[in-house]
């Protein structure tokens, strides 16, 4: 019995002794494997271009020939560090007029809808007004020297490309104005219905900067309801939710939600009750200044 235990013991010490061989081999033929797999990727990292954007996928251009057929003139993805240095210059010598982020600012055109820019190519159309500036808009000419004029040229490329594809684009701040300006505008405008103590208050934390500006300028998506009353020549009236209006008829829900169309005449009587008709009305005179003073005013009511 002692013999085979001795024998079953040197049994397993052997078994055990092959096992750990064999875990080193494999484990030593991995740790190879991950060296030469390292070197490879070294390797072939040191021939890539020094200038395609890591993100960059193999096949970008054929991507971009795509995206063509549906944004024209769309600009190809510019050198990072060209875009970087341009946007210093940017907010050095243009973003007070233009805005920071080349969207238009209180006295400067959003360049991101340019005609010229998006025409460009190789800024042989915006070189030339940087350079003689537009006197007769207010724009004056800058002395830079022919090394940056490029790297200007490739930040607005890339600022009208990411525009252009929405699913990259980020929205930038749009408190740009001046809060004071907007605040009084508001004062003058706006607390017939609305008041930055009350119904305002915490506003700008509740909506993103673009989301709180687009509902201000264009509440049509928002609950609330029109109200009309219809006067018929035999003098009944019917008031209830507006449902159509144009030159020939008008339709309503009545308060027991009945659905009434009437034709329109000479003697047919029509009175609306709109409680966004204020911000409607307002849009046919806002210029962009107010709009961004407002929307910076409403921004600081958190």
């Amino acid at each position: 019995m002692l013999k085979e235990n001795s024998f079953f013991s040197n049994f397993l010490a052997s078994s055990a002794k092959t096992n750990t061989l064999r875990l080193a081999a494999v484990f030593m033929r991995g740790f190879l494997a991950i060296l030469i797999s390292c070197a490879a990727s070294s390797t072939a990292q040191e021939k890539k271009e020094p200038n395609t954007p890591a993100s960059e996928p193999e096949n970008s251009g054929a991507a971009d020939d795509s995206l063509r057929s549906i944004y024209p003139n769309l600009p190809p993805n510019q050198d990072r560090a060209a875009v970087a240095r341009g946007k210093d210059l940017y907010g050095a010598n243009c973003a007070f007029c233009h805005g920071k982020e080349a969207t238009g600012g209180n006295t400067g055109p959003d360049l991101l809808r340019s005609v010229l820019v998006n025409h460009d190519e190789n800024g042989e159309l915006i070189g030339p007004v940087i350079r003689q500036g537009r006197t007769s808009k207010g724009m004056p000419g800058f002395d830079l020297p022919n090394s940056q004029i490029p790297d200007l040229v490739a930040f607005l490329h890339q600022r009208n490309r990411d525009a252009r594809l929405r699913f990259t684009y980020k929205v930038p701040s749009v408190a740009i104005g001046d809060a004071l300006a907007g605040k009084a505008y508001f004062a003058l405008h706006c607390t017939t219905c609305h008041s930055a103590n009350h119904g305002l208050a915490g506003i700008a934390s509740k909506y993103r900067g673009d989301e709180l500006q687009q509902r201000w300028l264009d509440p049509s998506g928002q609950s609330a309801d029109a109200t009309v009353t219809v006067t018929l020549p035999i003098g009944q009236k019917y008031t209830g939710k507006l449902k159509y209006l144009d030159e020939f008829n008008v339709s309503l829900y009545d308060p027991q939600g009945n659905y009434r169309s009437f034709p329109l005449t000479s003697k047919t009587k029509v009175e609306i009750q709109d409680p966004l008709d204020g911000h409607r009305k307002l849009l046919e005179q806002l210029t962009d200044t107010d709009m961004h003073d407002v929307t910076t005013y409403l921004e600081t009511l958190k």
